[in-house]
């Protein structure tokens, strides 16, 4: 056989070859949350034990906005199922700079696990068919240069100040940043006396939320209505519990549930037949929080229980009155979760806010 017909063939067996193997790994359609639930699943098992309750809630919550962000920077080559390069340190920038909703808390407890998040995206990239981490030498200085720099240009945003403009006109986010900086020999460190001064008395811009606020009803409901009301509460949401995945319904979304009934009855004079977009709405902005205390417990996806719950109740036959694909995307869901941990992390005593900065992991 001539060199050039064997050549030929070897060419055509390395083809079919070739074939084979982008057939064998040929990615499946993109599915955001199959792929964000994966991640956020892989981190619940591989860190839930290792941080302290808050810092692994705070984390969550930021690992989430990292997915969403490296996302959202990459979407055509993640929608068309090409093999997607993130530029991590870009992502986590972004991601910190966006998080416009945060109690300035959050930041601080968040700082000294930024490495471990961003170790756990590189190892879990290293797996995958679908993305790998480009991204530099972790340097601990630089970031929290960056967190300083997001609580001066949150402090701005929170008085309802054009940020754009704040910054053309002058040097007051950089001069704001260093203000929060407290130096030593070695690192860098947040002088955190200062930031609660300068963050004293101001309130955080909240989630966007959608609906109009509502007025209670007609008059007070009688309390043999309000307990009526409060033990149907109780026995649906016991058997929406039960009937969930295992460990699915948390007991704190329980208690968050229970809340809607109770509260809706008590101050809004409404039964679960009555309620409306328009009410539950209302009643997780103004009234939410003074008829449930949240924990430091799976707050991230908290808020989307109640649309489930509120479908589990339509099965029911027992609302009325409620147009669930619009409470789906009123942004009820993310408004619940923020303001969960916000209320917590406005809370925290600053002890413990310089305890978790310090030991953010649990002793072994």
């Amino acid at each position: 056989m001539k060199q050039g017909k064997s050549a030929q063939i070897k060419k055509v067996k390395k083809q079919k070859s070739l074939q084979k193997f982008q057939q064998k790994t040929k990615l499946s359609p993109f599915d955001y949350n199959e792929f964000a639930g994966f991640l956020r699943a892989r981190f619940f098992l591989t860190k839930q034990h290792s941080y302290q309750k808050a810092t692994f809630e705070v984390a969550s919550f930021f690992l989430d906005d990292l997915i969403a962000t490296m996302v959202q920077q990459n979407f055509s080559d993640f929608t068309s199922d090409k093999h997607v390069i993130v530029k991590m340190n870009e992502v986590m920038q972004a991601a910190l700079v966006q998080s416009a909703d945060r109690d300035w808390r959050y930041f601080i407890l968040l700082t000294p696990v930024l490495y471990d998040i961003q170790a756990f995206l590189a190892k879990e990239a290293s797996v995958s068919d679908r993305f790998s981490v480009q991204t530099t030498s972790f340097d601990p200085n630089f970031w929290r240069m960056i967190v300083r720099t997001v609580l001066a240009v949150n402090y701005f945003r929170f008085q309802g100040q054009d940020v754009a403009k704040v910054m053309s006109d002058g040097n007051a986010i950089d001069d704001l940043q260093f203000k929060f900086l407290s130096q030593d020999e070695k690192d860098d460190n947040f002088d955190l006396e200062t930031i609660a001064e300068v963050y004293k008395g101001l309130k955080v811009t909240e989630p966007k939320l959608d609906g109009k606020d509502a007025e209670p009803k007609g008059e007070k409901l009688s309390a043999e209505a309000i307990d009526e009301e409060v033990s149907f509460g109780k026995r649906m949401v016991e058997t929406f519990q039960k009937t969930a995945i295992k460990d699915v319904v948390s007991e704190q979304e329980v208690q968050m549930l229970l809340a809607f009934h109770k509260g809706l009855a008590e101050k809004y004079n409404v039964t679960h037949r009555e309620w409306t977009n328009d009410l539950l709405t209302t009643f997780a902005k103004k009234d939410l929080m003074d008829y449930w205390q949240p924990e430091w417990d799976s707050l991230d996806g908290l808020g989307g229980e109640i649309a489930q719950y509120i479908k589990f109740l339509d099965k029911k036959k027992a609302v009325d009155t409620i147009r669930i694909a619009a409470l789906e995307s009123c942004g009820l869901d993310h408004y619940v979760d923020i303001k969960a941990v916000n209320t917590l992390l406005a809370a925290m005593p600053m002890k413990e806010v310089e305890a978790l900065l310090t030991e953010p992991k649990r002793a072994e």
